[in-house]
């Protein structure tokens, strides 16, 4: 995995510039969001975020929040909502992406798979000239220390061992069906991966990615170094993407 202080290549930048990007997203987007506009002042680089729920900017990204934070299907309806009104016109790429707080140890993850997944497909249906993008869901670091250790004694899970889990279950999803396509960003693994070797806990006799604790301050939302990573990573995966319109 690239470390956050490697420089980003001309022609990732120069995807960003010549592409149109929509993002749906809430809580760690609006990181993500920041990390990219950090590493574009580093390099002296413009670049054009804005926020707005129409057709997107000419070039660059436009973003919008979607549904409700612990709702996962309102955001799923808010998103498609938005593209069929018009916020995907002349868009090379669209990313649709849950956060952390959407998945608990309740979750029906296969479930809110499954209702991602086939509303993403009926939107590359509808919208055949924008490339839609699958985002696997963020993750949160875990409990750690006595604590965890107590927990376990007792035989309990852990705080966000199970959250985790149902994360985990989404995400498998997710890439079992898209990850051969070219069009999935895949945000948990980056988060687990940070320094090359991936963050995982045991849960009930299986290895769950959780959130690397030096890319977050309060166990969740990433710190400039976790926004600074998965900016790079998003940056690359727009610059493989096919430009699929000629902006004017």
């Amino acid at each position: 995995m690239a470390e956050t202080s490697q420089k980003i290549s001309a022609s990732e930048w120069q995807a960003l510039e010549k592409k149109r990007v929509v993002f749906g997203h809430q809580s760690v987007g609006w990181n993500i969001l920041n990390g990219l506009e950090r590493l574009a002042a580093r390099q002296g680089i413009k670049i054009n975020i804005q926020e707005q729920r129409t057709a997107p900017v000419l070039t660059g990204i436009s973003h919008f929040t979607i549904g409700k934070n612990g709702d996962p299907m309102s955001k799923i309806q808010d998103f498609a909502a938005a593209i069929d009104a018009g916020a995907a016109q002349g868009a090379d790429a669209a990313l649709m992406k849950l956060c952390y707080v959407d998945f608990d140890a309740t979750t029906d993850a296969r479930q809110v798979a499954d209702s991602y997944i086939a509303s993403l497909e009926s939107l590359a249906q509808r919208h055949p000239d924008t490339s839609f993008v699958a985002v696997t869901a963020p993750l949160m670091a875990v409990q750690t220390g006595p604590k965890a250790w107590t927990k376990r004694l007792m035989g309990k899970q852990p705080r966000g061992y199970l959250d985790n889990a149902r994360r985990a279950e989404f995400n498998t999803r997710l890439r079992e069906r898209f990850l051969a396509t070219g069009r999935l960003f895949d945000l948990a693994r980056i988060e687990a991966e940070s320094t090359g070797k991936l963050c995982t806990v045991d849960v009930e006799g299986k290895a769950v990615e959780a959130l690397c604790p030096e890319l977050t301050d309060d166990g969740g939302h990433l710190n400039e170094r976790g926004q600074e990573l998965v900016a790079n990573a998003l940056l690359s995966l727009i610059d493989s993407l096919p430009a699929k319109q000629t902006p004017k």
